[in-house]
Formats: structure tokens, sequence, C-alpha cells
């Protein structure tokens, strides 16, 4: 396909049980202008095999087979190779849920042009299959399509979302920014969505879930480990040092109480983690973002702090 609208970008691990029914719900969508990219990240398992089949039988699949580098080196070489107008990160073990999803993006585009497409999702449970809905919506009280305006406005009632399945950018933005996403950290859609809302101009919102998010025993985001900690304080460190810089711009400002939530969600994992008091003097550096952020997780827990202090709220989720 000479001009595709979509390049979609799927990073491909050790996902053979999977892979199928993600590619399959591709395949399936009512809207055709695009190019699936498949990024072999040296799987040990029938994934590569799978990804071979397909591009043997679909014009608009293509495979790249690697020696193994991570989630990230996957999705970078993917996007160097592109050539769709908007790029989309899909995760392999997920699935589009609705037939006309990108024929709804499409739609957005084509009336806006907007740098961003973003929509809502749904987390499917594989050990019971019970799916749970989206608990945020897209309504604004100010109809904007101003990324800063929107942002803003997401932020305040918790429904921004850093990950890269649930938005489509368009590729002359990640081009023209030299926007990739970090190697060997652990969240890396934090820092990648970050470098986004940094240079984003403009944004749609489809107010409609189009994507399924499963939930599954060892995947990455169930690591328990110390480095999600190490890499969510890294991660905040960089960006509160960035937008210090830039107090007046409004982009940073969706940053900042995005950070905000953040920061909370790093306070729960340190107190689950034995032997983190070496980590404490820098979550205790940014305790400020407790008082810029306005979604409930934030308000809560700058109303616990003003009572018993930041260790008194660690010592509290810790018990629980």
């Amino acid at each position: 396909m000479k001009n595709p609208l979509f390049s979609i970008i799927l990073p491909v691990y050790n996902v053979s049980k999977y892979l199928r029914p993600c590619i399959e719900s591709i395949l399936s969508q009512t809207y055709k202008n695009y190019e699936i990219i498949l990024v072999d990240d040296g799987s040990t398992d029938n994934s590569p095999k799978i990804c071979d089949e397909y591009v043997d039988s679909n014009a608009c699949v293509h495979v790249i087979h690697k020696l193994n580098g991570g989630q990230s080196t996957a999705r970078n070489v993917g996007l160097d190779i592109a050539i769709g107008e908007y790029i989309y990160f899909m995760d392999s073990d997920d699935y589009l849920i609705d037939e006309q999803m990108l024929e709804k993006i499409e739609n957005c585009i084509t009336k806006s042009h907007n740098d961003i497409v973003a929509f809502k999702f749904i987390k499917w449970f594989e050990s019971d299959g019970h799916i749970e809905e989206c608990t945020f919506n897209y309504q604004l009280s100010v109809p904007s399509n101003d990324y800063a305006e929107v942002g803003i406005q997401l932020t305040n009632k918790d429904a921004f979302y850093n990950a890269a399945w649930c938005k489509v950018v368009k590729r002359s933005l990640l081009l023209n920014n030299n926007i990739k996403f970090q190697i060997g950290i652990v969240g890396e859609d934090n820092d990648w969505g970050y470098q986004v809302a940094y240079h984003a101009k403009t944004i749609s919102l489809i107010d409609e879930p189009l994507y399924g998010y499963r939930q599954r025993a060892g995947s990455v985001t169930r690591n328990t480990s110390s480095k999600p900690l190490v890499d969510m304080l890294w991660i905040i460190d960089k960006w509160d040092n960035i937008i210090r810089e830039e107090p007046a711009n409004r982009n940073c400002e969706v940053i900042r109480q995005s950070l905000s939530k953040i920061y909370c969600n790093t306070i729960i994992t340190f107190s689950k983690l034995s032997n983190n008091s070496i980590y404490y003097p820098l979550l205790k550096k940014h305790k400020y973002l407790l008082y810029v952020g306005r979604n409930r997780r934030v308000v809560l827990f700058r109303w616990i702090i003003s009572l018993i202090g930041l260790k008194g709220l660690i010592a509290v989720l810790k018990r629980m």
C-alpha cells in the first residue's frame, strides 16, 4: 500500500496464544487503508511462524524479525519503517473491539486533521472473562481541539492516559520531534506520552470504547520488583525538571497535572516494597505534585498527608 493512512505497529514477543485474535481484529476492520507492521522481538515460541503466515497471505502485513531488545526497541524499529500518516502502537495480546474503529478515527481525521485522536477502552480479564467498562468519559465542559485545553480538562476528571494504544498520533509529530520510546525502563508509555503531550497542538476525542485491554498474569504491567518504582521516579524527576523550565507553557501544565496522579501511584508502589528507604528522599522531593493535581486520588492523598504526613500515608498503605 503506497499511501496508508494508518501504520499499525505491533511488538511481538512470545504471544502465540494471543497473536491471531489480535491481527484478525485489525484485518476485520471496515476501513482498509492501513499497513500492519509486526516486529518479532526475538520470540522463542510459535509467534515468528504466525507472523510469516500473515505476511504471506496479506499484502498489508509486514514483518521484521530481530534479536530480543524489549518492547521499546520493537516499537522504535517499527516506527523507522512506517509510512502511514498516523501511527498506532497496539499491544499484540490485546484486540480491537469495534470493527468500525479505524473508520471512526478516519472520520475524525477527515474533519480536523488533528495531531492526535484518542479513544476509550475496556479491560478484559483473562482469568474469568469479565469486562471492566471505562470509568471515565470524554465529555468536555468547554469543547475544544486545543491540546492544552483538552488535556487539562481530562486530567481534572481523571481521564488522561499516556498509554500508546489508546490514541493514534501523526507520524510527522513523532518524526519532527524525534519522539521515541525510552529503552530499558518499565512504564515507557508514560515517558513517551509526555513527549507527545509536550509537542502536540491539537487533539480529537472519540467518546466510545474501541480497544480491548487484556489483563493477564505474567504481563509486563504485573511486575512487582523494585524496577517499576525506580523507573517511575526517573520519569517523574525527568519531567519535573523539564516542566519547571517552562511554567507558562500550558502543555507543561497538562504534564504536571498528570504527574500528580503518577506520583500517587508511585507512593503506592513504594509502600508495597521492602528495603525501599534508599528511594525515600527522591519520593519526598516531589511531594509538591500533590498540591497541583485535582483528581480524586490526589485530593485524598493530599488530605491524608496534611493529617499524618507522607510517612504516615506510606504506613497506612503498607497495611492495606
